[in-house]
């Protein structure tokens, strides 16, 4: 969104804290905001077309079989949906679940072109709560490519996420993505990290010998150098054996986070490298 004259030039010396109450109070606003433009409209009542007395379903909710079931089974609560009635009480976790789904299921039909728009009003569902979220305690941020809600992360994380798997399989990349979100989720625990963490090492385990090849395509250094720095951690350090020989004093709060960079990282190299090389020969 466009920067002002203020954040611009650097002149904001203070960033905004919002405490819960708060946040609630800008997230309703903002929900009714895409409610009034029909954005929730085909995920509780689904598509309708024709005359009024010759209505037609042509699409049914895709908050199914009904907004009030869907909410109340997912957060196994009565008090969610309707929105309006429940959310001055929302608890945290309950908040980003609800903003996880309504991500999911905003979208409003184009009758012109016959079809369901989904990316755009995405997009500009993360623009407006991510102004929100980044004000809440330390900042969270609502992921725009798969929809979840993480703690703020830097740049170069951001760009690792945004990746849209051109350069991979969709099955690899449908690996990839669900272990980003088993991961980087606000509720994420120890051991959604850790599982996270051997998706990408079970990814590069299936094509281990390729790996030696493409990463040494440009950059010649023994094969196995590569190999024994992806491995040797996974192996040696609780991740993927529970044994006596594994490793398990050191501080897994930093050093799951670099193994999770490290091994998305190399597999994005890895399919690009690939796919660059299969191209030029």
């Amino acid at each position: 969104m466009k920067k002002y004259y203020a954040e611009r030039k650097g002149l904001i010396k203070e960033n905004l804290q919002m405490d819960l109450y708060e946040v609630l109070s800008f997230f309703y606003q903002t929900y009714m905001y895409f409610a009034n433009k029909g954005y929730f409209k085909s995920a509780i009542s689904g598509v309708w077309t024709g005359s009024y007395d010759n209505e037609r379903q042509i699409l049914p909710p895709s908050l199914a079989p009904s907004a009030e079931v869907f909410f109340t089974t997912k957060l196994q609560s009565k008090t969610v949906y309707p929105i309006y009635e429940y959310y001055e009480s929302y608890q945290e976790e309950t908040l980003f679940t609800v903003i996880e789904i309504l991500y999911d299921h905003i979208a409003y039909y184009d009758y012109e072109a016959d079809e369901l728009i989904k990316e755009e009003p995405k997009k500009e569902f993360c623009e407006q709560i991510n102004n929100i979220l980044k004000l809440y305690k330390k900042g969270y941020y609502l992921e725009p490519k798969n929809g979840f809600i993480m703690e703020m992360p830097n740049e170069a994380l951001k760009e690792q996420l945004a990746y849209d798997g051109n350069d991979m399989g969709d099955a690899v990349y449908k690996q990839l993505c669900t272990a980003s979100e088993m991961y980087y989720r606000f509720d994420s625990n120890e051991e959604m990290k850790k599982k996270a963490i051997n998706i990408l090492a079970d990814i590069l385990e299936s094509v281990r010998e390729d790996v030696k090849n493409v990463l040494n395509s440009e950059y010649q250094i023994n094969k196995n150098e590569h190999d024994r720095l992806i491995f040797d951690v996974v192996n040696s350090y609780n991740i993927r054996h529970n044994n006596g020989k594994q490793k398990t004093d050191y501080s897994k709060e930093i050093w799951y986070d670099w193994m999770m960079q490290y091994y998305t990282s190399t597999i994005i190299t890895y399919h690009r490298l690939k796919k660059k090389h299969e191209f030029v020969f």
